[in-house]
């Protein structure tokens, strides 16, 4: 982000706008690799949780082929796939949502995103980030990655969301908080608001298909963000709509609610803005932001089964090209 004196102080002629133009494009790069390095490790996480908690299903569930075809879907396309594979075995969704590099939400996509970003910035961030990333990322390139995946799913996925908690760790405690720790916090707390409404999304489809295990879908869906010890404190042991809708989306206190997600992305932006003055499309975004908090704060959470909750979440849809904007998309007639 660069102030307007700057903007204003740049002669559109003079051989100091091109120094500007190479100038502003190279902090775009930087901003536009600090954003996606914290969607992308949120993204890997996230799915390490769903597709925990679709393995957990399994056990429960007579209809093996029709939950593969449900993991596909919240992870990925399932055109995608059935273009690559003729049927929904359990090794191929498995390899499909965590290993396949040609898929761009997988697990190992999502890692190696993040690696490809973090070596833009390297320079700038704590040395531990690039070798948590890089380590994880060789890792899952191995042959032994291939094989514990297959032999043990769960101990994959704790690799996966422990990695990712390594990551994060780190970044908590080493990273100065500066605009680049701000921007990359904005694209974590973006990701995990859109993953949990995606999420929720599954488990409306879920409880559609299937309404006599209502209890259980809602189980393992607060057991997919590890809310289950908090649920159990607030609301007991009886898992209903309503309440889950509460702790997942309203609940502000728990950290991979809809709201909390929101909550911070809307602090980060509005400390960019402190930093930097006024700007349209920061102001843009930070109008969206609270337009969405708004919009779930009236909804009615009893409503869940018949989608009006999810109707209401369409507003945030529209934040990861605001944020964008705000961050490093072309501005005052300048091309990143």
């Amino acid at each position: 982000m660069l102030s307007k004196r700057v903007l204003l102080e740049v002669d559109s002629g003079s051989s100091a706008h091109k120094t500007f133009r190479r100038r502003f494009a190279m902090l775009n790069r930087i901003a536009e690799s600090l954003f996606w390095i914290g969607r992308y490790t949120e993204r890997a996480e996230n799915h390490a949780r769903l597709i925990d908690a679709f393995y957990h299903i399994r056990e429960e569930t007579a209809d093996e082929d029709h939950l593969w075809i449900r993991m596909v879907r919240a992870v990925g396309d399932p055109t995608q796939f059935e273009t690559a594979q003729l049927a929904y075995r359990e090794q191929d969704v498995l390899f499909y949502v965590a290993l396949d590099a040609s898929h761009s939400n997988s697990i190992h996509s999502c890692v190696q995103s993040t690696k490809t970003n973090l070596k833009t910035v390297r320079e700038r961030l704590p040395e531990e980030l690039w070798d948590i990333v890089n380590g994880f990322a060789l890792w899952l390139r191995s042959g032994e990655a291939d094989e514990l995946l297959y032999e043990s799913p769960f101990l994959f996925l704790r690799k996966v969301k422990e990695n990712m908690g390594m990551f994060y760790g780190a970044a908590q405690h080493m990273m100065f908080r500066d605009q680049q720790w701000l921007i990359m916090e904005s694209g974590r707390y973006l990701e995990r608001a859109e993953n949990t409404a995606r999420l929720l999304e599954s488990l409306h489809r879920s409880i559609a298909d299937d309404e006599s295990r209502v209890s259980y879908y809602l189980f393992s869906a607060v057991r997919a963000l590890g809310g289950v010890d908090v649920y159990r404190r607030l609301y007991s042991d009886h898992f209903t709509l309503e309440h889950t809708a509460s702790l997942l989306i309203m609940n502000e206190l728990f950290p991979r609610s809809v709201q909390h997600g929101l909550s911070g992305l809307e602090a980060n932006l509005h400390t960019i803005r402190g930093m930097n003055g006024a700007d349209p499309a920061l102001d843009k975004a930070i109008r969206l932001v609270v337009k969405a908090r708004s919009e779930l704060s009236w909804l009615d959470t009893s409503e869940l089964a018949k989608g009006s909750l999810l109707n209401g979440m369409e507003a945030i849809n529209q934040l990861g090209a605001a944020v964008g904007d705000a961050f490093f998309r072309a501005r005052q007639g300048v091309r990143a």
